[in-house]
């Protein structure tokens, strides 16, 4: 199932709007590129664990940093490492209730760093395998930078693969978008995904 719709928010705004449903003190959460800690705070103000990932130190600094700041550190684990590899690093049983993608690169941060199509597409799968019975997946994609066109093309194309008997799709534009304006796709378990055998 597919749906369209158009906010006036910043959509990384709308995305929080969109996941708190999802969210109560029990909810386990991962954050697959923390930034400078925005959605890893939120998550954590919201959740009960959160798992944060990013490759730059200075994103794990600024985190912590943050979550320090609010008292939250303790609710959190931070993994300097890509978001491609995040199965290793989740518990094997443990599902996430939410899961937020921000793609591009560190805000502030060196500009030449970005997400890559194939490490985003293998982490986007990994995340489908570990997402709760009822939970839901946030993706934020940039197209005004260097390889954010290709990248938003190729989640496209992913989400466009999704049984749609199994997941809601909702694509969020923004009121004022361009061809440069970022895009949220929010990918929502409709039914028990537990019910299909993982393969191998």
């Amino acid at each position: 199932m597919l749906s369209t719709r158009f906010t006036q928010h910043a959509l990384v705004t709308e995305a929080h709007k969109t996941i708190q449903s999802r969210l109560s003190a029990k909810s386990i959460t991962l954050d697959a590129t923390m930034g400078n800690g925005h959605d890893t705070l939120f998550l954590a103000r919201h959740s009960a664990k959160v798992y944060a990932f990013d490759i730059q130190q200075a994103a794990l600094d600024s985190t912590y940093q943050q979550l320090q700041k609010h008292h939250l550190a303790d609710k959190v684990v931070l993994i300097h490492e890509s978001h491609e590899q995040l199965r290793q690093h989740i518990p094997a049983g443990e599902k996430m209730d939410v899961i937020i993608f921000n793609l591009g690169y560190l805000p502030r941060g060196n500009t030449t760093i970005i997400t890559k199509t194939q490490s985003t597409l293998s982490a986007l799968n990994q995340a489908l395998k570990i997402l709760s019975p009822s939970g839901i997946i946030s993706i934020v994609c940039y197209p005004g930078h260097a390889g954010g066109q290709e990248e938003m093309s190729a989640v496209t194309d992913w989400y466009q693969q999704l049984d749609s008997h199994q997941f809601a799709i909702t694509v969020i534009h923004s009121m004022q978008e361009t061809a440069q304006s970022p895009r949220l796709f929010v990918i929502k378990a409709v039914q028990n995904i537990l019910n299909n055998p993982e393969k191998p």
